[in-house]
């Protein structure tokens, strides 16, 4: 049973401050309503009103109210306060419900109450409108010496516009003027009315609460909260706001349940009222690269599929928690990599749901993975004072040891540990694959047998429920941008999963029928829009999720590729691979490496490039350079860190021509991993990490490592993964010259900083030119490499202080032998004055050699795969 007041409670949270959007978009206030309701809405200091935005929220709130679900302006739903009172009240509050909102508030912007009580005096500057949300990524600092930073410091803010994979990167801070200023104010709210009025389910206000919070997202998220004082504006107003929305829904229901809804006891900040809930999926590698005989005949579509469904599992872990808790979806807070927080109130009765949550999920995967994936749910109480700037680090060093507690004990071995005892009676010997092939663990299920997602060319197809659902996943997400997500007993035109997850949610791609009748049923509980954004922007009239990643497909001009019959493959594999071609299907891994081919000499290596990278020292970013921290600066630089993998990246994959062959297995959080033709793979991984430090604003605190890998497509997916893995674990592992760790890129097995990366990439582009010219030959470059390989054992005996041995000194001799082999082969085929330009020329690569000793294999063998 879900209160429906929680619903009210929660957008009126959402809605608090969403005056101050009106206020600074013209917003016209007219003066009778001014007369009428200042002195309702707005506190005084100094016999002047302050924060005008309150009354902006009351009128925005009566002049939408036709945009509204009619629940929340009908006088006879729900709470004894009006929805506009309590969205409105919350710097004059006078009953208990606006008290609610108004602590909330307070809570999320980390104040103290002296500092509130200050705050609430403020009166807006008259240049509030020309100040631009800051960047949290310019603050962040790790050095004992802190950075001083208030406003005139910053260099780089936010374009005041709507969210896009474009505006998500800051620009340097110009001047503006007020009439400038208040123009791109007004362009915002409008577009932000027009888009409202479009907004689908009115009149099914569950899911118009979701689509409503991204369309606040989509043009709130560059609005800066707070203006007056001496505040950095660098936490979003839509953050701010769904910070406020949490604790508000869970501060109602804790004074709901203990019957205790007085101004007294909302105020009170020494009891433990809140309980923060945290999920984390664990055993990731295990779910996505789980294998069988028949993995590599669907790899691109298995992958991509359960990659999706551990977004899936992450989000609708969330939502039956919420749903069991009787909370709204705006009660999660912060979620990234898996790791979901949600903001409950700190009841019996709570955690009592959240234990049969954790029951019913982990039972379900226990049953579906033999162990191999759970999701460990965990939970911490705390204090409204907790959430105050002083005090947040141990709050969510708490949280962290809690759930780390619980990673190690998260299945109850006592009760579920053993053997699966009917395992082998699941087994149906009359199919055609008893055990399944994708998987390699579960027993092949009848319900799916022949279905057609396992047909491959003329063998019938055998598979587990989950694999099948995994395939479904892949093939759609590529032809749809919707999707729905139903009770599992739900009517349903076309095809769904055939094992829900959890037993209760059923997902289905055939969404573009009537969905009202399902929605009125309540048999709707999700509807996503799940496209790639674009640079014109996101989509607006439903909720939007950056699950999907970008995928390639194939195109027309894929049909008259002639690359397919390169090298030593058979009649029949090339036969097998010109088959595979369908306009609109995703691309198999043979034929991406393919593209690693160069299409008009036909040269290069067929290879497939894996790429790992994650965000170095995050835990100590957050822990240490992140400063005058709360809930909602914590919510923005969460969010703000994942957009740049979950919009930029797939983003960048889909405009850009030379990368649309790159896979994405998964992008977000603080990660990334995909799967591309090498070479391009390459170049794409040194161009994310230039658009990662424009991103963070060139902040030397905040790097990002990666791992590269190159391997023949035909090698299984787990064995590619497990390389590009060692190859991220060098990079975090490096240590540079000058002290600094991290921040670095491993290929072909050196490790190497990224701007030595950048210095010898432009190397290869030297010897790819050498090659071209016929001044230098492969022959050559296999030379270069073993004296790369001596140089490096050189510089290592050299810093040797003892147990140096005689046959040790060979690597000494590596100058000479690359003079003699350099004057001997060196432009055979150039005479006289040009044959001197051509040594002068190619004698840079000694230095080179010296300079970069073992990372020269990077540039060498570079070139040698692209020429072969």
């Amino acid at each position: 049973y879900m209160d429906e007041n929680i619903y009210k409670i929660a957008l009126a949270g959402l809605f608090h401050d969403i005056g101050k959007f009106a206020q600074r978009g013209g917003f016209n206030l007219d003066t009778e309503y001014f007369n009428n309701n200042a002195g309702l809405y707005l506190p005084s200091y100094n016999n002047n009103f302050t924060h005008y935005h309150a009354l902006y929220t009351a009128a925005f709130i009566e002049n939408i109210e036709k945009l509204l679900p009619p629940e929340f302006n009908s006088a006879n739903w729900g709470l004894d306060d009006s929805f506009i009172n309590l969205a409105a009240m919350h710097h004059k509050p006078e009953t208990p419900l606006q008290w609610i909102v108004a602590v909330a508030d307070r809570t999320s912007s980390g104040f103290e109450r002296s500092e509130f009580e200050e705050y609430n005096k403020g009166i807006l500057p008259k240049d509030y409108k020309k100040t631009r949300l800051l960047t949290i990524f310019e603050s962040i600092n790790l050095t004992k010496n802190e950075r001083i930073m208030d406003r005139d410091n910053y260099k780089f803010n936010y374009k005041l516009s709507e969210l896009s994979p474009t505006t998500i990167f800051p620009i340097e801070k110009k001047d503006i003027s007020n009439e400038d200023a208040s123009k791109e104010y007004e362009q915002l709210f409008k577009n932000f009315l027009f888009a409202l009025e479009k907004l689908e389910h009115r009149h099914i206000y569950n899911l118009w609460l979701e689509h409503f919070d991204t369309l606040y997202m989509i043009f709130a998220s560059h609005i800066p909260s707070a203006t007056v004082g001496n505040v950095i504006p660098d936490i979003s107003l839509y953050d701010h706001s769904r910070a406020t929305s949490a604790i508000a829904s869970a501060l109602y229901l804790y004074h709901k349940e203990n019957d205790s809804l007085t101004i007294e006891e909302i105020k009170k900040e020494d009891e433990n009222k809140l309980l923060f809930i945290r999920t984390d999926f664990y055993g990731i590698q295990d779910f996505i690269f789980s294998e069988g005989g028949a993995t590599n005949k669907a790899s691109a579509k298995l992958l991509r599929g359960r990659s999706f469904a551990i977004s899936l599992l992450s989000e609708l872990t969330a939502d039956m928690i919420c749903r069991e808790c009787g909370l709204t979806p705006l009660s999660t807070i912060l979620k990234a990599a898996g790791k979901t927080t949600i903001i409950a109130p700190n009841t019996n009765k709570i955690k009592e749901a959240v234990e049969r949550v954790n029951e019913k999920i982990n039972d379900w995967l226990l049953k579906k993975y033999y162990g191999e994936a759970s999701i460990g749910i965990s939970y911490t109480s705390a204090k409204l004072d907790d959430l105050s700037t002083n005090k947040i680090d141990s709050l969510f060093e708490r949280i962290n040891n809690d759930s780390e507690e619980i990673k190690h004990n998260r299945f109850k071995i006592a009760q579920k540990g053993g053997v699966v005892s009917t395992y082998l009676s699941s087994f149906n010997n009359d199919l055609s694959k008893k055990l399944c092939p994708y998987c390699g663990k579960r027993p092949s299920d009848v319900e799916v047998e022949n279905d057609k997602l396992l047909t491959l060319g003329n063998e019938s197809g055998s598979a587990c429920k989950i694999c099948r659902d995994h395939i479904f996943i892949g093939t759609n997400l590529v032809k749809n941008d919707q999707i729905a997500i139903f009770r599992k007993d739900a009517e349903i035109k076309g095809e769904c999963f055939k094992d829900p997850i959890f037993d209760f949610y059923q997902i289905s791609f055939s969404v573009k029928g009537k969905l009202v009748e399902a929605a009125h049923k309540g048999d709707l509980l999700k509807y996503w829009n799940i496209s790639n954004p674009q640079e014109e922007g996101i989509s607006k009239n439903i909720t939007v999720k950056f699950l999907n990643g970008y995928v390639p497909v194939y195109a027309s001009e894929d049909l008259n590729d002639d690359r397919y019959f390169q090298g030593d493959k058979t009649e029949k594999k090339q036969e097998e691979l010109i088959n595979d071609i369908k306009e609109n299907k995703p691309k198999t891994f043979h034929h991406i490496a393919m593209m690693a081919i160069d299409k008009e000499s036909k040269k290069g290596t067929e290879a497939l490039g894996v790429l790992k990278a994650d965000i170095d020292k995050l835990g100590t970013i957050l822990r240490d350079g992140l400063k005058n921290k709360n809930i909602s600066r914590l919510a923005t630089f969460s969010r703000q860190l994942d957009y740049f993998f979950s919009i930029y990246i797939p983003y960048r994959l889909s405009s850009h021509s030379n990368y649309k062959d790159i896979y994405t297995i998964f992008a977000g959080g603080d990660d990334l991993f995909l799967i591309g033709p090498w070479n391009t793979i390459i170049d794409f991984a040194y161009e994310t990490r230039k658009a990662f430090d424009d991103y963070v604003c060139n902040n030397p605190d905040i790097t990002i490592s990666a791992g590269i890998s190159v391997n023949k497509p035909s090698e299984p997916i787990r064995i590619l993964a497990e390389f590009s893995e060692e190859a991220l674990e060098n990079s975090k592992n490096f240590v540079a010259d000058n002290g600094k760790k991290k921040n670095a890129v491993t290929l072909f097995g050196e490790t190497v900083s990224w701007e030595t990366f950048g210095e010898i990439l432009k190397i290869g582009d030297s010897l790819e030119e050498w090659i071209d010219k016929k001044i230098i030959n492969n022959a050559m470059l296999f030379k270069y490499n073993y004296f790369s390989s001596m140089a490096k054992l050189e510089q290592e005996l050299l810093e040797k202080k003892e147990d140096i041995y005689p046959e040790d000194w060979e690597c000494l001799k590596w100058k000479s032998l690359f003079r003699y082999n350099f004057v001997r082969n060196a432009g055979k085929s150039f005479y006289g004055d040009e044959k001197e330009r051509i040594l002068k020329q190619l004698n840079k690569t000694a230095e080179w050699i010296s300079n970069y000793t073992g990372a020269m294999r990077i540039p060498i063998w570079k070139t040698i795969y692209n020429r072969r």
